[in-house]
């Protein structure tokens, strides 16, 4: 007789494609996908932050030249060249000191002339700094390459005897500029930023809501935090229609920047809409403020 437990056949297993085989399949895929986007994003920052072009030192020195402005030759021990543009006449008199500009994080320092007008007419010299990788400078950027670079640029401008000096940041230049000015020992007396935001982790989250933007950021540029105890003049210039700041991210830096500050508002103005011809009065406004006329 045979033995039922050896000849009854198995039970059927449960097909690959029932519904519950199927969730899980699913969730499995939704899963590795999710962490597979993870790690594009974290090997991907660098190129989503800074979007810089290839340039050599002699294409961005001829670019430079064609719009009268000529490569700091004497940059910070250790620093490589270009670390920064400035005009042929930089070293000549500036009767109220000069202003260190970061820019945002597109094109070159040198294409910034629109900020040597401005500075330029109202009695300043204007160290437009470069970040490496941009503008024929060799290196890759980030924060922890940039702000000891600048900082450094800055004690070395001052010990020169070019200041006072004064900084002002654009965009992800803002981000640098409250970086740099996070250390008390290096002599800035005001500080401008224009369409600023609080903490880059706020704004990659606005635009990365479903990821953990926090555990993947490389760099963090939390303004909030570098300018608390700043104590000297700060003057924000907001875009109201920002499309790459969120406009809430700039608001609550204003609102939790220390006094003494000024905030203007461009009204209708996109981030890089803003109204930048030098003649306009807003420049006298924000300037005056961050230095004061004797």
């Amino acid at each position: 007789m045979d033995d039922p437990a050896i000849s009854a056949p198995p039970p059927p297993g449960r097909p690959w494609y029932s519904p519950l085989e199927l969730v899980k399949r699913l969730v499995l895929y939704l899963v590795i996908a999710y962490v597979v986007l993870c790690v594009y994003l974290f090997f991907m920052q660098n190129s989503l932050l800074y979007p810089r072009e290839e340039l050599s030192l002699g294409q961005a020195r001829d670019q430079a030249v064609a719009v009268g402005l000529i490569p700091w030759e004497h940059s910070t021990g250790g620093s490589a060249n270009p670390q920064g543009y400035v005009r042929p006449d930089f070293t000549g008199p500036a009767p109220r000191g000069t202003i260190v500009l970061f820019h945002g994080n597109g094109g070159t320092a040198y294409g910034r002339t629109a900020y040597v007008d401005a500075f330029t007419r109202r009695g300043f010299r204007t160290f437009l700094y470069e970040y490496p990788g941009y503008g024929g400078r060799p290196g890759t950027p980030g924060e922890a390459a940039i702000v000891p670079d600048a900082r450094a640029l800055i004690r070395d401008l001052d010990q020169a005897g070019y200041g006072p000096l004064y900084v002002w940041g654009e965009s992800l230049g803002s981000g640098v500029a409250a970086s740099v000015c996070a250390n008390p020992n290096v002599h800035v007396r005001g500080l401008a930023l224009v369409t600023p935001w609080d903490t880059l982790v706020n704004v990659a989250q606005s635009y990365y809501p479903w990821f953990p933007v926090r555990l993947i950021l490389v760099d963090r540029y939390d303004s909030v935090a570098n300018l608390q105890h700043f104590g000297r003049p700060i003057c924000v210039i907001r875009s109201s229609e920002d499309e790459i700041i969120p406009p809430a991210c700039s608001i609550n830096l204003c609102n939790q920047l220390p006094e003494p500050k000024k905030i203007i508002v461009q009204d209708g103005y996109g981030h890089n809409d803003w109204p930048s011809s030098p003649e306009l009065a807003w420049w006298d406004d924000a300037l005056d403020f961050i230095a004061p006329k004797k």
